[in-house]
């Protein structure tokens, strides 16, 4: 089962699989009308290349050359230019009048995902479509991802699930991965509607 980088001409599916893997937080963050959505914005970014929601940091794993499941990757050395280019493109996308309210609500988001440490290379829209399922898409993708933490020098695997994803859950458990702790539900987190997150490792070195 390969798996590849993504590109732009994965944009409709990987939207929806971005969008699948965390619906109620990316909706609370993303959602200002039915034009203005999460969907929508996801979309957008996945045309282009660069920023945290551009296809060059996603991969995808495929069955019969369709796309089955996604997965990003990112991790503390990062340069400014990615993290710019999420902004600019955020901006671009909602205008000067709803940009602030979207970069306020996604500061939930950080409430919940701690910061990757210098050793750490963290998961990120890791998620299968429903009729890919139980068929080892998964379990590729994460194999992938092991791989990249090793090419990269980092000794752990990170992620962060919702705390009421027993599926995802269990799966990671069943993966060598351990729970290190659980996000507090900040008042941003409360008013978006945005629950408790478990934060999980695995030891790769």
């Amino acid at each position: 089962m390969p798996s590849r980088q993504a590109n732009q001409g994965d944009a409709a599916i990987l939207a929806q699989l971005i969008f699948s893997s965390a619906p109620v937080a990316l909706a609370a963050t993303f959602d200002i009308n039915d034009e203005l959505s999460a969907l929508n914005f996801l979309y957008s970014n996945l045309l282009t290349a660069d920023g945290q929601y551009g296809f060059e940091n996603h991969w995808v794993a495929e069955i019969d050359n369709q796309v089955a499941g996604s997965l990003s990757i990112w991790h503390s050395d990062l340069p400014d230019s990615f993290h710019q280019a999420t902004l600019i493109k955020l901006t671009r996308f909602y205008g000067v009048a709803h940009a602030l309210s979207v970069v306020q609500a996604s500061q939930a988001l950080q409430d919940c995902i701690p910061t990757p440490k210098k050793h750490e290379l963290c998961i990120g829209h890791f998620a299968v479509l429903a009729k890919y399922q139980r068929q080892g898409v998964a379990t590729n993708l994460l194999r992938f991802a092991q791989q990249q933490a090793l090419v990269y020098g980092k000794s752990v695997l990170c992620l962060d699930v919702e705390s009421t994803n027993s599926q995802a859950i269990d799966f990671y458990l069943g993966r060598g991965f351990t729970q290190q702790s659980e996000s507090d539900v900040s008042q941003r987190m409360e008013t978006l509607g945005i629950g408790s997150h478990l934060h999980f490792s695995k030891k790769l070195i």
